[in-house]
């Protein structure tokens, strides 16, 4: 526990505002994902049951329809930003290993570059926290 309060108070001394613009893109690009997935829901279904999910197959295809919608608003909103980057995880990195790496980098409609910038940023915030442009900062600053 004491490490985290640690990395808690050097992020909120060294935070800059540019930061927040991109956990707002990080958000936003979260949240189109999953309304992508929400509209083409075969695209996602198509990924996940080649893993072999059987039975499985649309409750893991939700699952990750509802951990990037939610993830995606959290982190829009500057709202447990750490515990919603933390969630994005697990998804980001089987994304990773069993879509990007199997199909290659330079394929074309791989998404493999938007995966590694979204993975990098969910990894950056997840150390890094809100900011002070977030629903976190105004529930701090107005504690009363």
């Amino acid at each position: 526990m004491y490490l985290l309060q640690k990395i808690n108070t050097w992020s909120e001394r060294h935070h800059p505002l540019w930061l927040d613009l991109f956990r707002v893109l990080l958000g936003v690009i979260l949240v189109w994902q999953a309304l992508y997935f929400i509209a083409n829901k075969s695209a996602i279904v198509e990924i996940v049951q080649q893993y072999g999910f059987g039975f499985f197959t649309m409750t893991a295809a939700h699952a990750i329809i509802g951990i990037h919608l939610v993830g995606g608003i959290l982190i829009l909103s500057g709202l447990l930003t750490r515990f919603a980057a933390a969630i994005q995880l697990p998804v980001l990195i089987c994304n990773l290993i069993f879509v990007v790496i199997p199909n290659g980098f330079m394929t074309l409609k791989s998404e493999a570059e938007l995966t590694i910038i979204v993975l990098a940023l969910v990894i950056l915030f997840l150390f890094e926290g809100s900011g002070h442009y977030s629903l976190d900062g105004y529930l701090k600053r107005h504690n009363d």
